[in-house]
């Protein structure tokens, strides 16, 4: 047992403090015996030492029995075919804790997390927490082990696991716990291997000309000999199939494939073995780029909206592909196929928020270009507003500060819901959209009782006297909305509002009518309709998002009534502002910017409309209205380059437009502008996964001053960007982060005096997790461990609690005691300088700490007192008595002094 300081400068202020008070006593003596005086300075002395260790923090070094262990449990991938063993290991281990002894759980795989704290009483059933298994980092969880163990307990940490760490430095991280007095052990995991066969690589060159061919090359890995069905596929176009004897070992495969059209294809082989264990490394993939004329991707919401498009591509020699929103590429290695991408009066609705956030990672982090053409279904129309759309657009969805709100005219058509309680929300809603209205706006209500009309078609000046007729109305349930729709487009055909619009609510069961017509005739009136699907019994959805469609209107479908007040607030914030700005008006330039060369921008024709949007300030604004609303707008969004036409492409209001003789080059010279830079053969790239990264190594011409940088979009379209180190003369090296299995899109940059000299794209791809490469038990691994933490492998684990773990020094503070005894000490001082004892005196000291008896009193004299003052008391009442008044009687006198007494 040693000893501590914790504070161990203040030890110099004891000594300043000692040396005073012997100093004093030196040089001024007190008058007391000279035994006394000693005395009296030994007592200052011993109180000075006291207070000086305790604000030294004097503590004292214990070595206490107790232990506290540890148990990190292998949660990955590979270890979960012996999960049931390995859970009833880490029981095992438990059970045997006794005493003051401690235990806890930290479960592990790609990140270490805390199973069950370390205590006295561990409970464990069962693993409830389930950690990242597509890779093992056994350091990290060594390295939170070892900092959340009590530092007061002998410190223990056992591994059960199958010892096929594949990220981190398990050896290096148990060596410096071993250390810090920390003992590291292993229970072996023993995880059963059969018959196992993996795609362990795919090679494929990763950049031809189109019209070439590329070599595939398949390495298989087998550990017995076994039949396997081998599939390749381009793209998701199946190639070939055929049977292939796998060797014990690798087993080389080729297939030739030739991609057609230019960008990126994915070339996969997948076998199906006949002996086989795990079906998760039967996958091999390779992306390939083909070098070749751009290619531009046309997405339109009803066919024939990109018709004028196509002709216009066409007539400018740009290659494209039609489709519909419903076709549009789910991941951003199929859409790194083409060099930009047209959207042509698409609502967000169609594209969905993973949509969405796909165009922007592909602009921001690959170059590719994007082109939006307005409509009445895009913009703040569309419900762009607050998407990964909108950020990436140089336009955002706010109304003109400076734009006058036209009177817009809205007929509410409901149905019955069935529920009491369902038709108040109902009624609630309908409340909503009045208060979101303007007193120069008009509203209707009908309440699906054959074509009656609740609320005609009113201009909101007593907004209060509406919603009183909405509160007392009866909601039916019709057959069909079809009279309801056709009294309801009767009102608002009367009005002169500049927006028309019907939002219909129901459950979708009123089938009886043919809706196609009616709503066609409805919006060829200039009314469009939207549709809520919403019922307390179920919807029919699919007859709603006709209607609306039909109705050139958004689709909602809501699966709790309560949910139908914000779908109609957000209807009404969509379709009622006044998006849409119509009239007669010549286009304005408004830029120097040459984005359009060719095309004589002082002769536009004139357009009859355009969605409103307000431009942003890193904006070039080319074409503007007459009020200074951007119509053509472009910006540069992170690699790409990004344009946004608020007018649309379909006739609407561009009839002129489209009758121009120079609307191809017009509309194909937008498009154009937005396509990068061809790939750039000079920068070649090199790729090698290991563990959760993927090190990257970049030949470029050489450059002073030269910089690589690498823009990625991951498989969940999260965006890394990461600068590679110079490593020589025009080579260039790095990590990139790829711990999640997919593919991985990496534009690379090389700059030069502040200037772009090189890009090129390139694809990485990480089939499936590293946790089903190498299977089964790696027994050296763990002893390298163990041996690294100065323990050992455990096979028993009722061994955990009695092997010798290495001892632990606990700090016993004793400063408070010192305190405590400082004071007492200090009146003991005072004492003995102020008090004088004598032997004579202790008669006397024990004569006043003796309890002296009361003084009795006798009882004659005691009544004779009282009789006294009751005469006095008399005496005095009758001097003060009125004439006339009698004096009190004795003994009325007697029980008042009784009274008072006893108060």
């Amino acid at each position: 047992m040693g000893f501590e300081l914790t504070r161990p400068l203040f030890l110099g202020a004891g000594v300043i403090a000692l040396a005073a008070v012997v100093l004093v006593w030196w040089r001024i003596a007190p008058p007391l015996p000279p035994w006394r005086a000693r005395m009296s300075l030994g007592l200052r002395v011993v109180i000075v030492l006291l207070l000086t260790g305790a604000l030294a923090g004097f503590e004292f070094q214990t070595s206490p029995p107790e232990q506290s262990v540890m148990v990190l449990a292998d949660l990955s991938a590979s270890t979960q075919s012996a999960i049931d063993r390995e859970t009833a290991t880490v029981r095992a281990i438990l059970a045997q804790r006794q005493g003051a002894n401690r235990a806890g759980v930290v479960s592990f795989g790609r990140d270490p997390q805390v199973e069950v704290n370390v205590g006295t009483d561990p409970q464990f059933a069962e693993f409830e927490i389930r950690p990242n298994p597509n890779y093992t980092d056994l350091s990290s969880a060594l390295q939170l082990a070892g900092s959340i163990l009590p530092s007061d307990t002998r410190r223990h940490i056992v591994i059960v696991s199958d010892g096929r760490a594949n990220l981190g430095d398990a050896v290096a991280e148990a060596r410096l716990l071993h250390a810090e007095g920390i003992r590291v052990d292993a229970v072996v995991l023993s995880v059963p291997v059969g018959t196992e066969a993996r795609v362990d690589r795919l090679n494929a060159p990763g950049t031809i000309n189109q019209g070439e061919q590329a070599r595939a090359q398949a390495v298989i890995v087998s550990n017995a000999a076994t039949t396997a069905t081998v599939r390749w596929y381009l793209d998701r176009t199946l190639l070939s199939t055929s049977q292939v004897n796998l060797a014990n070992g690798e087993t080389t495969l080729v297939q030739t494939v030739k991609p057609t059209v230019a960008g990126f294809h994915s070339v996969r082989v997948t076998i199906d073995p006949v002996l086989d264990t795990y079906a998760e490394n039967n996958l091999g993939e390779a992306l390939v780029q083909v070098v070749g004329p751009p290619r531009v991707l046309l997405v339109e919401q009803v066919d024939g909206d990109a018709a004028s498009l196509e002709a216009a591509l066409r007539s400018t020699g740009i290659a494209f592909k039609t489709i519909s929103v419903a076709q549009m590429p789910r991941s951003a290695s199929d859409l790194a196929a083409y060099q930009s991408v047209v959207l042509v009066n698409i609502p967000a609705s169609s594209l969905g928020v993973d949509g969405m956030a796909l165009l922007q990672a592909a602009t921001r982090d690959l170059g590719i270009g994007l082109v939006v053409i307005g409509g009445n279904n895009s913009y703040g129309p569309g419900g762009y507003a607050g998407t990964a759309l909108e950020a990436t657009l140089p336009v955002q969805i706010e109304l003109p500060k400076n734009l006058k709100k036209p009177p817009v005219a809205v007929m509410l058509v409901l149905e019955s819901s069935e529920s009491s309680q369902g038709d108040q929300v109902l009624r609630g809603a309908a409340d909503a959209v009045i208060d979101q209205l303007t007193p120069r706006d008009f509203v209707g209500v009908t309440n699906g009782m054959g074509g009656t009309i609740v609320v005609p078609l009113t201009q909101l000046t007593d907004k209060a006297k509406i919603k009183a007729a909405i509160a007392s109305m009866q909601l039916g349930d019709p057959p069909g909305y079809g009279q309801d729709l056709n009294i309801a487009a009767a009102q608002l055909d009367k009005s002169k509002a500049s927006l028309k619009h019907i939002i219909l609510l129901g459950d979708g069961d009123a089938t009886s009518d043919n809706y196609q017509p009616i709503i066609e005739a409805i919006y060829k009136k200039g009314i469009t309709v939207s549709t809520v699907a919403a019922g307390a019994y179920g919807t029919n959805p699919a007859l709603m998002r006709q209607i609306a469609q039909w109705g050139h209107g958004r689709a909602y479908v809501s699966t709790n009534l309560n949910e139908v007040p914000q779908i109609f607030l957000k209807e009404t914030s969509e379709a009622l502002k006044p998006w849409i700005v119509e009239g007669n008006f010549t286009p304005h330039l408004a830029s120097l910017l040459e984005a359009l060369p060719g095309v004589p921008l002082n002769a536009l024709p004139t357009l009859t409309g355009y969605v409103a949007t307000t431009p942003r300030a890193a904006a070039d604004v080319i074409l503007q209205s007459p009020t200074g609303d951007p119509l053509l707008a472009t910006w540069e969004y992170g690699l790409g380059r990004v344009m946004a036409w608020t007018s649309d492409a379909q006739g609407r209001w561009s009839a002129g437009l489209l009758r121009w003789p120079d609307a191809n080059r017009f509309f194909g010279d937008i498009v154009r502008y937005t396509l990068p830079a061809a790939g750039d053969p000079a920068l070649q790239l090199e790729t090698q996964v290991q563990g959760d990264h993927t090190h990257l190594l970049v030949t470029a011409p050489t450059y002073s001053g030269a910089a690589v940088v690498v823009n990625a979009v991951t498989p969940d379209l999260s965006d890394l960007e990461v600068t590679l180190a110079s490593t020589g003369p025009g080579r260039f090296e790095g990590d990139l982060p790829t711990d999640q299995v997919g593919g991985y899109l990496l534009h690379l940059t090389q700059s030069a005096g502040g200037a772009v000299r090189h890009t090129n794209t390139f694809g990485v791809v990480v089939p499936y997790s590293p946790e089903y490469r190498e299977l089964g038990t790696d027994l050296n691994a763990l002893r390298d461990i163990v041996r690294a933490g100065g323990g050992a492998v455990i096979t028993d684990p009722a061994d955990v609690f009695r092997v010798p773990v290495p001892p632990a020094r606990a700090p016993l503070p004793v400063d408070e005691l010192l305190l405590v005894l400082a004071i007492v000490l200090f009146p003991l001082d005072i004492a003995l300088r102020r008090l004088i004892l004598r032997i004579e005196d202790v008669p006397a000291w024990r004569q006043a700490f003796q309890r002296r008896p009361a003084r009795a009193l006798a009882a004659e004299a005691t009544v004779t007192r009282l009789r006294e003052r009751v005469a006095g008391v008399r005496t005095a009442r009758a001097a003060k008595a009125k004439p006339g008044e009698e004096p009190p009687a004795p003994d009325k006198t007697l029980e008042e002094l009784r009274a008072r007494r006893r108060r």
